[in-house]
């Protein structure tokens, strides 16, 4: 930690009497927080949730229908157990036809 302090004194110093020190504080201090946001975004995409396991219920014949807009949804392949929603709310299941599942979905 030491090492990176005195290096950054360094660059200002160096880089101070060539172009002045304001400058040169400004450069190196965006430097640092360039490089900071960087790694983090290269360190946040390696820890991307994995993709979900995906189940096909299309043998089950699930319809949603939402209670505000009145929009009908057929779902064939579902990667939760739980309804889907829209217009901020949870849909109602109405199940037509198919054999029911044998967990909830």
């Amino acid at each position: 930690m030491k090492l990176v302090a005195g290096a950054l004194v360094g660059a200002v110093l160096l880089l101070g009497t060539a172009y002045g020190f304001v400058r040169a504080i400004l450069g190196v201090s965006m430097f640092v927080g360039i490089l900071l946001f960087g790694w983090s975004y290269w360190r946040n995409i390696g820890l991307a949730p994995p993709e979900p396991e995906l189940a096909d219920v299309s043998e089950y014949g699930l319809k949603y229908v939402c209670t505000m807009c009145g929009l009908e949804l057929k779902v064939e392949v579902a990667a939760k157990d739980r309804a889907p929603r829209h217009c901020t709310e949870e849909m109602e299941l109405i199940r037509t036809g198919g054999r029911p599942p044998l967990r909830p979905i």
